[in-house]
């Protein structure tokens, strides 16, 4: 009889970790979970966290996500995803655990046209992106049986994202600007983490590096746009407003973000068999996911 994995979902209470705690409990997969009571910058508290128990997965989705503040307390977010990474990496190494690991499009430049690999050198623009890649590298220096997938535009019905802040916009609003220069691929959390829930079943020992979102290039207007007429057709918002498409520079932030930093998924659906869905559908499939968890 196969034995069940012991699985440490770590940063359970966020967007993408109430995703997986869901789906791991659709599935019967028994978990253990902690978010901000075990702090992963100080690696005692992991290590009285994990004492006693038996771990042969880590799934960490704690991060400092801060784009904009992290120019502000660029300490504070390598302490996080840097430091915080590696902690997990060390006490892995330890168990002789897998550790599956989240980072992120902003670890590139965004200064080209085509889709970036997984062997393709980052350059980020930003502290949060310089954070978010010395986090790989600790993460590859300590430990070698890791899955790290990067993601981009991550949304799901939990948790403050893009297309939350959307349909607060129309809701509340009578116009919307958003910028038309910035073009990648949304993620929906609910699709990952069927794939991530999945790749834990199997037992995978393909490691490495991962590019994962779903299908399909678009700008945030563009998001903005499907946003808008799904809120409609579904009845979570009561009118239309206009929405501007505007450059980025109309649109100052403290951090500079990728203008095109497009993923590549080929790998991700060949070594791993993982299913990328197409993003408009991943979009229809959050509204009726949104709208079950509503009671509407």
């Amino acid at each position: 009889m196969k034995t069940a994995p012991g699985i440490w979902l770590v940063g359970a209470a966020g967007m993408l970790g109430r995703q997986l705690a869901g789906e791991f409990e659709k599935r019967e997969l028994a978990y253990m979970a902690s978010d901000r009571e075990v702090d992963i910058r100080h690696s005692h508290e992991l290590q009285d966290f994990a004492s006693g128990r038996r771990i042969d997965w880590i799934v960490n989705c704690a991060a400092y996500t801060a784009v904009d503040r992290a120019e502000d307390e660029p300490e504070l977010a390598k302490a996080i995803n840097a430091g915080g990474v590696e902690n997990l990496a060390r006490l892995a190494a330890e168990r002789e655990a897998k550790l599956i690991h989240f980072s992120t499009d902003y670890v590139f430049a965004g200064d080209r046209e085509e889709p970036y690999r997984e062997d393709d050198p980052p350059r980020p623009l930003s502290q949060y992106g310089w954070s978010k890649h010395q986090g790989e590298l600790r993460l590859d220096a300590c430990l070698k049986r890791y899955f790290l997938f990067r993601i981009s535009w991550l949304y799901g019905v939990h948790g403050p994202n893009f297309v939350h802040t959307m349909l607060r916009v129309f809701r509340e609003r009578e116009q919307a600007r958003v910028v038309n220069d910035q073009l990648g691929s949304p993620t929906y959390a609910a699709a990952l983490a069927a794939n991530i829930a999945g790749l834990i079943q199997s037992g995978s020992e393909r490691c490495g590096i991962y590019h994962y979102c779903d299908g399909g290039v678009i700008s945030w207007f563009d998001f903005a746009v499907a946003i808008q007429d799904l809120a409609l057709k579904t009845g979570m918002i009561g009118k239309r407003i206009p929405i501007e498409a505007i450059p980025t520079a109309a649109y100052p932030t403290r951090a500079k973000r990728p203008l095109h930093a497009v993923l590549d998924c080929v790998k991700v659906k060949g070594e791993l068999g993982f299913r990328v869905g197409g993003w408009r559908a991943n979009l229809e499939d959050f509204f009726l996911e949104k709208a079950r968890m509503e009671g509407c």
